[in-house]
């Protein structure tokens, strides 16, 4: 219904400008009076001159920096884009793409500098990280600003996205929406499960997984068993797909703090033994010959992803995820299967959102441009796939790309409400009221809301953090006990006790403020 209502203040109030633009009048005869028809006309025309320079004043330019995939052919898409927005919104688009592993570097150049943009890409702990951004004062908070500029997003974003972007009170971020769970598990190559006649669908366990693992590795050379589309997380993924069924997670975006399922003293740990136990069974893996061997000094595999040289990948298991990972993966049918039930952590909304810098030139644009990309469905399909006919093609209501155009960014989860996403080719009919209803009905962690303010620990978690990347894949090396121990020495030399005791006190007073301790 929003959208509609929406839709139809728009087209009134391009109407009511076309009316107010359009003219009439009475037609002129004689000498005297086409000379002063003339003469008119060339002051109609300065005036007409002069509205036109005003009016182009009036669009203001918005500089969007988000991370993905660089497009080719993006300046010809944006040329569509701009048309559009400035007709309807009096905004101009100046979108910049850089590259998942350069954007953390290429944005703290910009904030540290002090260099003027307006909307960037955010999230809580995976690329330029939200809430040491906040403390450092580098993105403007946002209520005001949207209650004033951009109503429509209380509108179409429920209320929840909001409560978990608040930092001390705030909304520094606009959430994007989209899957809001985690469901751990993993993807595979249906060529190859099919190959191998694996039995994928009762794959309960990652143990359940060697079978098919032994056969990718003794007879496909060329590919790897298992790996993640973000070499990175791979570890991360697989420490977390063993911890979520028992705990919930706690802290700020550093090393993660947990509390155990069941127990109403919300008691916080860091529980190191368990850690250790999942970080050797990571290396068991490793020593199986699952796992690439160069994992330890790898910085990119988005070659060997977009190859397909994967033959399965550790991940979030959703509707409609098989055609995702086709599209990324090498052209290639997947099929998936989940090891963890949804589950909706504390901070779930700040997978994905985006901040308006508190160097904007106009913050009022930039959160109207936020607004645009949660409601207008049209831009923000434009901006996802392209143009129609040049980049893709609309086949029987679902998008096909046309290869080899210059531009697909088809990333749509960055850069708003992905609902309003066109349906891909692969894509099931309703993939989105799928993703909905598990939204609505997963498992949500009982601490939903709590942001850890990293402010007071700031040190220790920066050196932890420090400690935490020297030993991240530890469980890989033959003197893995040894270095477990130096991990753990480590850590506590850092500061992760002072840290776990600035959780505690946090979280107590939420709970005892929210009426739940």
């Amino acid at each position: 219904m929003a959208k509609k209502q929406l839709f139809k203040s728009l087209l009134a109030g391009l109407l009511a400008g076309t009316m107010l633009l359009s003219g009439c009048g009475q037609q002129e005869t004689g000498g005297a009076q086409e000379k002063e028809k003339e003469g008119a006309s060339e002051i109609a025309g300065s005036e007409q001159a002069e509205t036109d320079t005003a009016k182009e004043e009036e669009i203001i330019p918005v500089r969007w920096i988000t991370a993905g995939t660089p497009q080719t052919g993006m300046d010809a898409v944006l040329a569509e884009v701009n048309k559009i927005l400035g007709e309807r919104y009096g905004l101009n688009l100046q979108l910049e793409i850089y590259d998942y592993g350069s954007y953390d570097e290429k944005m703290n150049m910009i904030i540290s500098s002090g260099e003027a943009f307006d909307v960037c890409f955010t999230t809580q702990s995976w690329l330029n990280k939200y809430q040491p951004n906040v403390s450092r004062g580098a993105f403007l908070p946002l209520d005001e600003l949207i209650e004033a500029n951009a109503p429509g997003l209380k509108n179409i974003l429920p209320e929840f996205l909001f409560e978990q972007a608040r930092v001390e009170g705030a909304v520094y971020a606009v959430p994007n929406y989209q899957i809001c769970y985690d469901s751990f598990g993993f993807m595979m190559r249906k060529d190859l499960v099919e190959k191998y006649e694996f039995d994928w669908e009762n794959v309960k366990t990652i143990e359940d997984m060697y079978p098919f693992w032994d056969a990718v590795r003794d007879n496909e050379p060329d590919l790897y068993p298992v790996g993640d589309l973000s070499i990175q997380a791979f570890e991360e993924d697989f420490v977390a797909i063993n911890m979520i069924g028992d705990y919930y997670s706690a802290g700020g975006s550093g090393v993660s703090m947990y509390i155990k399922k069941g127990d109403d003293s919300y008691t916080v740990d860091w529980f190191p033994d368990l850690v250790k136990e999942y970080k050797s069974a990571f290396g068991e893996l490793y020593r199986r010959g699952y796992i690439r061997d160069d994992i330890i000094t790898l910085q990119d595999d988005s070659a060997d992803v977009t190859a397909g040289k994967y033959a399965s990948r550790l991940g979030i298991v959703k509707p409609g995820g098989e055609i995702e990972q086709k599209l990324q993966a090498g052209g290639y049918d997947y099929v998936q299967v989940a090891l963890t039930k949804p589950f909706i952590n504390a901070l779930a909304s700040r997978a994905a959102m985006n901040a308006v810098s508190s160097s904007s030139e106009h913050p009022e644009a930039a959160i109207k441009m936020l607004e645009v990309m949660n409601t207008d469905v049209e831009i923000y399909n434009m901006i996802n796939y392209g143009i129609e006919g040049t980049n893709y093609t609309m086949e029987n209501g679902f998008v096909k790309e046309i290869p080899d155009s210059g531009y697909f960014f088809n990333s749509g989860w960055a850069l708003g409400n992905q609902f309003n996403a066109y349906l891909v080719e692969g894509q099931k009919e309703g993939v989105w009221e799928e993703t909905m209803e598990i939204n609505n009905n997963a498992e949500v962690s009982p601490i939903s809301g709590f942001s850890f303010n990293e402010e007071p620990v700031s040190t220790q978690m920066a050196q932890m953090s420090s400690v935490a990347g020297e030993y991240k894949f530890a469980g890989l090396y033959d003197d893995f006990e040894a270095r477990f121990e130096e991990y753990r020495t480590k850590m506590e030399q850092a500061g992760v006790e002072e840290y776990k005791a600035e959780v505690q006190r946090q979280l107590d007073e939420w709970l005892k403020a929210n009426g739940k301790k």
